[in-house]
C-alpha cells in the first residue's frame, strides 16, 4: 500500500488499493472530515466498506466503520452521515463519506485517524482491498440474505394461519432485538433494520373489522414482492454469495 497526499485547500491524505479505488481524508473547518472514495478502476463500483481507528488515547476504542452496498436496500436507510453521488459509483467518479468528529471550544477535533483502510466490490465480480474487511463485507450480504429469507418465512407463515397484530408484531420485534447487542459486529447487525421497518408498516395498517384475517393477504404479498427482489438481487450479486460461504468454511 502507498499513502499519497493531494494538495488541496485543506489537509488530506490517501491510501491507494491494487489501483482500484483511492480513499482521501479531507478535513474542512467548515463542515468537518470527509473520506473521498474514488474508483479508479475501468468497471462500476457496486459496494464498499471503509475503516479507520479511533484517536489513540481516546476514551472511545471504537473504529469507525461504514458499508456501502448497493444490493442491500436499508442501507439507503441507515446512513448517518451526509453521502455525496449515489451508488453504483461509476469509474473516475468520486463518493463522499462524513466521519464524525468533535467541537471543541470553537475547534473541531478529530475521533478517527488514519490509516484509511478500505474494501471494494466490482459490477463484475472483482474486489480489491484489505482481504479481512473484504470479507466482512461480502459476510455481511450473506448474513442479509438470511434475514431477507427469514422475514419471507415469518409473513408468509402469518398469512397462511391469521396471527393477531401484537404477536406478529412482537415475533419482528424480538428478532430485531435479538441482533442488537454491542457483542455483535456491525455486518452481524445489518437484518435489524429490515425488521424494524416491517414492524413499522404492521403498526401503521389501518384498523381492520372484526374477523377480519391479519395480517391482510395485499399487505402480505407487497412485502414478499418486495422481500423476494432482495433475495434475487443478493444470490445474483458477484462475487457469488454461495463460493464465498464455502471458502470460509
Amino acid at each position: 500500500m502507498k499513502t499519497l497526499f493531494k494538495l488541496t485547500p485543506v489537509l488530506a491524505c490517501a491510501l491507494s488499493l491494487d489501483a482500484q479505488i483511492t480513499a482521501v481524508l479531507h478535513r474542512f473547518p467548515a463542515r468537518g472530515t470527509e473520506i473521498e472514495i474514488r474508483n479508479d478502476s475501468t468497471v462500476n463500483l457496486t459496494a464498499f466498506a471503509v475503516s479507520m481507528a479511533h484517536v489513540k488515547g481516546a476514551d472511545d476504542s471504537a473504529p469507525f466503520l461504514l458499508y456501502v452496498d448497493t444490493v442491500v436496500d436499508t442501507d439507503r436507510l441507515a446512513v448517518r452521515f451526509q453521502l455525496q453521488t449515489a451508488m453504483p459509483l461509476p469509474p473516475n467518479q468520486e463518493y463522499g463519506v462524513g466521519v464524525p468528529d468533535r467541537l471543541q471550544a470553537g475547534q473541531r477535533v478529530d475521533l478517527f485517524e488514519p490509516p484509511i483502510v478500505t474494501a471494494a466490490v466490482f459490477a463484475d465480480g472483482t474486489t480489491a482491498g484489505d482481504p479481512a474487511l473484504l470479507a466482512r463485507l461480502l459476510l455481511r450480504r450473506c448474513n442479509m440474505l438470511q434475514a431477507v429469507e427469514l422475514a419471507i418465512e415469518m409473513l408468509s407463515d402469518a398469512g397462511r394461519h391469521n396471527v393477531p397484530r401484537g404477536q406478529l408484531i412482537g415475533r419482528f420485534k424480538m428478532i430485531a432485538d435479538s441482533v442488537r447487542h454491542w457483542y455483535l459486529p456491525p455486518e452481524q447487525q445489518v437484518g435489524r433494520r429490515l425488521y424494524e421497518g416491517i414492524v413499522g408498516r404492521l403498526i401503521n395498517l389501518p384498523e381492520l373489522q372484526l374477523g377480519s384475517a391479519f395480517p391482510p393477504t395485499t399487505f402480505v404479498e407487497q412485502e414478499t414482492t418486495l422481500l423476494n427482489h432482495q433475495r434475487t438481487m443478493l444470490l445474483e450479486s458477484r462475487p457469488n454469495l454461495e463460493y464465498t460461504a464455502a471458502v470460509r468454511r
